[in-house]
C-alpha cells in the first residue's frame, strides 16, 4: 500500500475503478479538477451541493464546473446520500449540513488539502484509493451533529440517531462516534471504503495540517431555497408553550380533603359544646312531635292482608307456587358472561364506544401471551471488555438464559405436530401481502431474538487479539444499547424492544431509559392475531389453552415464572365463580342453622321438636332462594345478561336481608297474648298489622337503593343491582304471602302438638295455646343492657364517642382512593395473580396508545396534511407536533415517546425515487428491493416547492407504501408499522381515499389504578386540545385515544361524582319512602335519614382505615349500606313511636322489645353468614363482601342498638298518640 503524495490544492481521485462488493472504488488521480460535462450530473451536484456549486460556478453562474469527480461519482454520491435521506431527510438543514462534508470529500476542487489518500492496485494493475484520512474541524462536525441529533424516527418513536450511530444510541452518541460509524467500512455495509476521520482538536501542537472548516446552520435555520427543520426534529423551531400541569388535587389539610376537614371539625366542636351544656345540670328535653296522617290505614291494610293469607294458606301457597314456577322457567333464557369488557364497561360509555369503533376499523388489539421469568439466583456479575468492566444483572447469567431460550423454543413448537401451532395464530407484521407466516416470522419479543433464535449463536464465543472474551454478553450489551442495529433484528424481521423484553431494573426518573443491563428478569411476549368475530378465534383459544397447560406443568430449579395467556383473565373469572360455590354454600348453611335454632322458643330438650321452627326456617330460606330464582327468571325473559358472581352473591345478600323479616314477624307473633284472639289467622293478622308497615318501609328502601344502584354504567354492577332489586321485591311479596301462610300452618302444627319435621307424630304433652313468653335475649336487653345504656353518664360517653368517630370518618372519607387493582378480581391461587405481581415488578414499557382520527380530512391536500404531520412546513399545532410536545413531559402525560406518523413516513418514502416501484406490465406494486427488470420506479409528481407529492401521486401510491417492507435503502416503508393503521378505499382508477387512521404512541409504565386513571385523564385532555384545533380550522373530524386498558378505568374519572349522586338519590329515596310509609311523619323520616347518614359516613371511615378502594363494587355496597341501614333504624323508631310514657321509658321499651329482634334477626343472622366469607379464595369476596358487609352489620348495629336509643331518649315528652297507636303499644307491652 502506498501513500499518495498529492500536489497542493489538487485532487486525490477522479473516476471509478472497480467494485468491491456493491461499492464502487475510486481511481487515484493527483491532477487538477476536471470539467463536469454532464447536465444530469451537474443538476444532481447543484441539488446536493448548492454551496459548492454556487462557489464553483462564480458570481454570475457562467463559469465552467470543474470537480475532482466525474459524472458517475456524482451519481454514486447521490445514491449514498439518498440512503441517509431515509433517516435524516425530515430535517433539510441536517441533510444539507451533512452533505457538505460528503460533497467536499467526493468532489471538492481542492480536497487534497484535507484528504490523505492511501492506494492499492486494482485487478487491472491501476492505482485506486483504498482508504483515506479525512481532516475535519471539530466545531464543523459538532454543528452538523447538533442539527441532526433531534431528528425523530416516526415508525419507532425513537431518535434517528438510534439508527445512525452504530453501536451507540442517541443518548451515548457524539459527533465523533457518529462520523466514525459513517467511515467504518469494516462494521458497516453502507460505507464503500475506510474513512479515517481526524480531528483538529487532536492535532499536534504546531502542526501545519489543514482541517476542513465549513459554515453550518442550526436546525432552526434554513438554507437558501430550503426549509428549517420542524418542531418535532428541532427544539429551536418549536413555539413557546407552557408545560402541562396535570391533575391538581383539591385543597388539603394534613393530607385530607380540606373542606370536609373544616366541616367535620366545626360539627365536632358544636356537638361537644351541646353535650357539655346538656350534661351540666338538669335540662328539660325538648318536646318532639311525631304526627301521622294515615298510619292506621297501613296498620289495617296489613292486618287484613295477613289475616287473609293466614286464613287461606293452601290457596296462597298454590298461587305463589304457580308464580314462582312461571318466573323460574325464565332461567333457561338467562345469559351469563365472563368477558371482562362485558363485565366492566357499559355499552354507552365513551371508552366502550371508542373500543368498538377501533375494533371494527382496525381490528382488536393483539392477543397477548406473556411470561415473566426471574432467576432463582439473584447475584450480579461482571464481564471484561475493551471498553471496561461491564456489570450485568442476574437475568443475563448464561445457564439461566439458556434454559429460558430452551423454554421459548418449546413454546414455539407447541401444536406444530398437529398443524395447530403458533404460526397459525401469531402476528407476523414483516411479511409481504399474501405470504404465509412460519414460526420464525412470528413477532416474539424476547432477547433470544438478538441471536436470531439460534442457540449456536448464543453459545458461540472467542478470544480476540487483546485477550478479551467475546461472547453472548457483548451482543446483549450492543443490542440493549442500540436495538435498531440490523445484527440485533429478530427472525421476524424487526427489532426487540428492551423495555418490553427485560425488566426489574433500578428505578429512574420518568422519561429516562433505565439501565437495561441490570435487569433482574426477562419478559417473553408471544403476540397473536385478534378478530372481532370470536368464532374465528377458535385456533387461538386452542393454542392458548395448550400454552397454559404446558406452563402449569413446567418446573425448573433455576426459573421463577409467572405467565398469562389472553384467555387467562376470562378463565380466571370462571374459576373464581366456581371456586366460591363452596364458600357461599357454607355461608348459607351457617345462616340456616342459626335461623333454625333461633327462630323457635325451645323450653327443653324433650320438647325440642315441638318447640323448634326448623321447617318454618327452612321454608323461609326456600322463599328467599325462590325470590332469587324468580329474579333470575324475570330478567332471563327480558334478556339481561348477568355474571356468575352476581348469581352467587345475590342469594346470600337477599338471605341476609330477608331473614330479618322472618324473625320480626315470628317474634312479634310470639309476643302477642294469644288468648285475646279467637283464631290463629286473627293473631297472625294482628302481628302482620303491627310489623307490616315497617317491613314494607325497609323493603321499599332496600328496593329503591338497589334500583338506584342500577343506574351505574358498569354492566357487572348494573345487572347485579337489577337482579338484587328484583329479588328483594319478590322476596317481600313472598314473605307477606307465602311465609304468612306457612306461619299459620306451622302454628296449627304446634297447637295440635305435632312435632317439627315429623308432623305425623304427636307429642305426649300438648298445650292447646301458645302463651306469651319473653325470650332469653329480650330478658338480657330488658334487665341489663337497656337500663345500663340509658344511664346519663353512659349516654354522654356514647354521644362523645360517636361524635368523635363520625367526625373523624367525615374527615377521611373523601381520601378513600378510587380504583380496583387487577389482581383483586382474580382467585388468589390463580396463575394470573402472580402474573400481575410480576408485571408490576418487571414491565418497563407501558401499553401503546392509539390516537384514532376519524374521516373528515383530505389527506392528499397539503393544507390538510399540515394539520396532522410533523415534518417541514407542518403546522406548529398539528396533531403530530402536539403529541410530540406532550411526550416531552412523560411524568405528567404518561406518554413516553413521540407518536408514529404514517403520513410523515409516507412523504419521506415517496420522495426517494427507488423506494416506490411498480410492475411495468401489470401496473401493480413491486417491492422496493426488487431487482426485477419488470419493476420500475413510480412516476411521481410533486408540488411546486417539491416537499409533498401531488394529489394524484399521493392517492395512487398509498397502497404501495402500505405494502412495502423497510430495508436500508427504504427505511420508511410502511407495511410493518402502518398496514393496519390506515383504512382506505380504492376507486375505479386505483386512487385511494383515506378514511380512518391511527397514530401509535407508547405510554409510560402503569400498574396501579391511579396511574391508569391519570393516563386516561391526560389523554382526554390532549384529545380535547387537538379537537379544538380541528374545530378552529373548520375541519370536521374527531380524534380520540384508544388503549386496551382505558375501558376498565374510565369509571374512576367520575367515580366521586357518581358516588355523590347515587348516595344522594339513595338517601332521598329512603327519606321519601319513610315519609310516605309513616303517614308523613316528618320527625321519624328525619331521624331515620340522620341515622343512615351517620352509618354511611362511618362506613366511609372504615373503608379508609381498612384500605378499601372506591369503585363500582364498593359504591353499590355503600348504596346497599343505605338500604340495610334502614333496617337497623326503622323498626326501633316505629316501636319508639308506638310506645307510651316519657322518652326514656319509650326508648327502654323499643330497645328491649324491638332491639332484641334487630340483634337476633338482623345483626347475628348477617354476621353468621358474613364471617364465612373471610375464608374466601377471592380478594373481591374478602374485601368488598366480607369487610364491607361486616362493616355494614357492625356499624349499623352500633348505630341502631347504641346511638339511636340514646338519641331517642333525649326527644322529650310525647302525648299525642292516636288511640289505635296506644292500643298497639299496649299490645306490645
Amino acid at each position: 500500500m502506498t501513500t499518495l503524495q498529492p500536489v497542493a490544492s489538487n485532487c486525490i481521485w477522479y473516476g471509478e475503478s472497480h467494485k468491491i462488493g456493491e461499492h464502487a472504488q475510486n481511481l487515484a488521480y493527483t491532477g487538477e479538477a476536471l470539467p463536469l460535462n454532464d447536465e444530469a450530473a451537474e443538476a444532481v451536484f447543484a441539488r446536493r451541493c448548492p454551496t459548492f456549486y454556487k462557489e464553483y460556478k462564480g458570481e454570475n453562474g457562467d463559469e465552467e464546473l470543474k470537480l475532482c469527480c466525474d459524472a458517475q461519482q456524482v451519481h454514486t454520491m447521490d445514491s449514498g446520500l439518498t440512503q441517509a435521506d431515509g433517516v435524516y431527510s425530515r430535517c433539510p438543514t441536517c441533510t444539507m449540513n451533512m452533505a457538505q462534508t460528503v460533497c467536499a470529500m467526493t468532489c471538492a476542487q481542492n480536497h487534497s488539502l484535507f484528504l490523505t489518500a492511501y492506494f492499492d492496485l486494482n485487478p487491472d494493475g491501476v492505482d485506486f484509493v483504498e482508504h483515506i484520512d479525512y481532516r475535519l474541524e471539530d466545531a464543523t462536525v459538532q454543528g452538523i451533529y447538533n442539527s441532526c441529533s433531534g431528528i425523530q424516527h416516526p415508525q419507532t418513536g425513537r431518535p434517528a440517531m438510534d439508527l445512525g450511530c452504530g453501536a451507540f444510541n442517541a443518548k451515548t452518541c457524539t459527533y465523533r462516534r457518529w462520523y466514525h460509524f459513517m467511515g467504518d467500512a469494516e462494521n458497516s455495509d453502507y460505507v464503500p471504503f475506510v474513512i479515517n476521520y481526524m480531528w483538529s482538536e487532536d492535532a499536534d501542537e504546531g502542526s501545519d495540517a489543514i482541517y476542513l472548516q465549513l459554515n453550518t446552520l442550526d436546525c432552526g435555520q434554513s438554507y437558501e431555497g430550503n426549509y428549517a427543520c420542524a418542531c418535532i426534529d428541532c427544539a429551536d423551531s418549536c413555539p413557546l408553550t407552557d408545560a402541562p400541569t396535570g391533575y391538581q388535587p383539591p385543597w388539603q389539610i394534613a393530607g385530607l380533603y380540606g373542606i370536609t376537614f373544616i366541616v367535620a371539625l366545626v360539627i365536632a366542636v358544636a356537638i361537644m359544646v351541646f353535650i357539655a351544656w346538656g350534661a351540666t345540670g338538669h335540662r328539660k328535653a325538648s318536646n318532639v312531635c311525631m304526627p301521622t296522617l294515615y298510619g292506621e290505614f297501613l296498620y289495617l291494610g296489613c292486618r287484613a292482608w295477613g289475616t287473609f293469607c293466614a286464613k287461606h294458606p293452601v290457596l296462597v301457597l298454590a298461587l305463589c307456587s304457580w308464580v314462582i314456577g312461571g318466573l323460574a322457567y325464565g332461567v333457561v333464557y338467562m345469559k351469563v358472561t365472563t368477558d371482562p369488557v362485558e363485565l366492566w364497561a357499559s355499552e354507552e360509555s365513551q371508552t366502550r364506544i371508542e373500543k368498538d369503533y377501533f375494533d371494527q376499523r382496525f381490528g382488536p388489539f393483539y392477543r397477548t401471551n406473556q411470561l415473566f421469568v426471574k432467576p432463582i439466583k439473584t447475584d450480579t456479575f461482571t464481564h471484561e471488555t475493551s471498553d471496561g468492566v461491564l456489570t450485568f444483572g442476574p437475568a443475563y447469567e448464561q445457564s439461566f438464559l439458556q434454559e429460558v431460550f430452551e423454554l421459548q423454543e418449546q413454546i414455539m413448537q407447541l401444536g406444530m405436530d398437529e398443524d395447530a401451532g403458533l404460526d397459525k395464530i401469531c402476528y407476523a407484521p414483516v411479511l409481504y401481502p399474501g405470504v404465509t407466516p412460519t414460526v420464525d416470522d412470528c413477532l416474539i419479543q424476547s432477547i433470544y431474538g438478538y441471536f436470531q433464535n439460534d442457540m449456536s449463536k448464543f453459545l458461540n464465543y472467542y478470544v480476540d487479539n487483546d485477550n478479551y472474551t467475546i461472547n453472548y454478553l457483548n451482543q446483549i450489551e450492543d443490542c440493549l444499547r442500540v436495538p435498531m442495529m440490523e445484527d440485533c433484528f429478530s427472525t421476524y424481521g424487526g427489532p426487540i424492544e428492551p423495555g418490553i423484553a427485560v425488566g426489574g431494573m433500578p428505578e429512574v426518573p420518568v422519561g429516562e431509559d433505565p439501565d437495561y443491563m441490570l435487569a433482574t428478569g426477562l419478559v417473553l411476549t408471544f403476540l397473536g392475531k385478534n378478530q372481532v368475530d370470536e368464532t374465528l378465534l377458535e385456533p387461538n383459544f386452542v393454542w392458548e389453552k395448550r400454552f397454559i397447560d404446558f406452563m402449569k406443568n413446567y418446573t425448573s430449579e433455576r426459573l421463577d415464572i409467572a405467565y398469562s395467556a389472553e384467555r387467562s383473565i376470562q378463565d380466571a373469572i370462571v374459576e373464581l365463580s366456581e371456586g366460591e360455590v363452596g364458600t357461599v354454600v357454607i355461608s348459607y348453611v351457617v345462616m340456616f342453622v342459626y335461623v333454625a335454632i333461633a327462630l323457635g322458643r325451645i323450653r327443653s330438650c324433650l320438647g325440642f321438636l315441638r318447640d323448634s321452627r326448623i321447617m318454618l326456617a327452612v321454608s323461609g330460606i326456600v322463599i328467599v332462594l325462590a325470590s332469587v330464582l324468580c329474579s333470575l327468571g324475570f330478567w332471563g325473559y327480558i334478556g339481561i345478561t348477568t355474571t356468575m358472581l352476581a348469581i352467587e352473591v345475590i342469594p346470600f345478600l337477599v338471605l341476609a336481608v330477608g331473614v330479618d323479616n322472618i324473625f320480626i314477624m315470628v317474634h312479634t307473633y310470639q309476643r302477642l297474648d294469644h288468648n285475646r284472639y279467637a283464631t290463629i289467622h286473627e293473631a297472625i293478622g294482628e302481628a302482620i298489622g303491627q310489623v307490616g308497615p315497617s317491613i314494607l318501609q325497609t323493603a321499599s328502601s332496600e328496593f329503591a337503593c338497589f334500583a338506584i344502584g342500577a343506574i351505574s354504567e358498569m354492566p357487572a354492577v348494573k345487572t347485579f343491582a337489577m337482579y338484587a332489586a328484583a329479588a328483594i321485591f319478590f322476596d317481600f311479596l313472598l314473605q307477606i304471602t307465602a311465609f304468612v301462610a306457612l306461619m299459620a300452618i306451622d302454628e296449627q302444627r304446634y297447637r295440635n302438638g305435632r312435632l317439627d319435621m315429623l308432623c305425623c307424630v304427636r307429642s305426649k304433652k300438648s298445650n292447646g295455646d301458645s302463651s306469651h313468653e319473653v325470650g332469653v335475649l329480650e330478658k338480657l336487653f330488658k334487665n341489663f343492657y337497656a337500663p345500663f345504656l340509658l344511664k346519663k353518664p353512659v349516654k354522654i360517653i356514647v354521644l362523645v364517642i360517636f361524635t368523635v368517630v363520625t367526625c373523624l370518618s367525615l374527615m377521611v372519607f373523601p381520601s378513600v382512593e378510587p380504583g380496583l387493582d387487577q389482581e383483586m378480581s382474580m382467585p388468589q391461587n390463580s396463575h394470573v395473580v402472580k402474573y400481575f405481581r410480576y408485571m408490576d415488578e418487571l414491565l418497563a414499557m407501558g401499553a401503546p396508545v392509539y390516537w384514532v382520527l376519524k374521516p373528515g380530512l383530505n389527506y392528499s391536500q397539503p393544507e390538510h396534511q399540515n394539520y396532522i404531520c410533523g415534518g417541514v412546513e407542518c403546522n406548529n399545532d398539528s396533531l403530530s407536533v402536539q403529541l410530540y410536545t406532550q411526550s416531552r413531559y412523560p411524568q405528567i402525560t404518561s406518554l413516553a415517546r413521540p407518536a408514529s406518523s404514517w403520513i410523515d413516513d409516507y412523504i419521506d418514502w415517496i420522495s426517494i425515487s427507488d423506494c416506490c416501484k411498480y410492475n411495468i406490465t401489470t401496473g401493480l406494486f413491486c417491492p422496493s428491493n426488487s431487482k426485477s427488470s419488470d419493476c420500475s420506479p413510480c412516476e411521481r409528481e410533486f408540488t411546486e416547492d417539491g416537499l409533498r407529492p401531488s394529489s394524484d401521486t399521493f392517492d395512487k401510491y398509498v397502497p404501495f407504501f402500505l405494502s412495502d417492507l423497510p430495508d436500508a435503502e427504504c427505511a420508511k416503508a410502511g407495511r410493518p408499522s402502518y398496514a393496519d393503521a390506515v383504512i382506505y378505499t380504492l376507486d375505479d382508477d386505483g386512487l385511494a381515499t383515506i378514511l380512518d387512521t391511527h397514530f401509535m404512541q407508547y405510554s409510560t409504565t402503569s400498574t396501579t389504578s391511579d396511574k391508569f386513571v391519570s393516563a386516561l385523564r391526560e389523554a382526554r385532555r390532549v384529545q380535547g386540545e387537538v379537537n379544538a384545533m380541528f374545530a378552529e380550522n373548520g375541519i370536521e373530524t374527531e380524534l380520540f385515544p384508544y388503549c386496551v386498558f382505558f375501558i376498565f378505568y374510565e369509571q374512576y374519572l367520575t367515580i366521586w361524582d357518581d358516588a355523590l349522586v347515587s348516595l344522594g338519590l339513595s338517601l332521598a329515596a329512603i327519606f321519601i319512602v319513610t315519609l310516605l310509609l309513616t303517614g308523613f311523619d316528618i320527625t321519624s323520616a328525619l331521624i331515620v335519614l340522620f341515622m343512615v347518614i351517620c352509618i354511611l359516613i362511618n362506613m366511609g371511615g372504615m373503608m379508609w382505615a381498612w384500605s378499601i378502594t372506591l369503585n363500582a363494587i364498593s359504591l353499590v355496597n355503600l348504596v346497599v349500606c343505605v338500604g340495610i341501614g334502614v333496617e337497623f333504624v326503622a323498626h326501633i323508631v316505629r316501636s319508639f313511636k308506638q310506645a307510651q310514657g316519657r322518652a326514656q321509658q319509650r326508648a327502654l321499651h323499643s330497645l328491649t322489645v324491638t332491639g332484641s329482634s334487630v340483634l337476633s334477626g338482623i345483626t347475628l343472622t348477617k354476621f353468621a353468614g358474613i364471617v364465612v366469607l373471610a375464608f374466601s379464595k377471592s380478594q373481591v369476596f374478602q374485601v368488598f363482601y366480607f369487610r364491607m358487609y361486616l362493616g355494614i352489620v357492625l356499624i349499623g348495629a352500633a348505630h341502631g342498638l347504641i346511638l339511636l336509643p340514646v338519641l331517642l331518649s333525649l326527644l322529650g315528652p310525647f302525648d299525642n298518640l292516636t288511640k289505635q297507636q296506644r292500643r298497639h303499644s299496649n299490645e306490645s307491652q
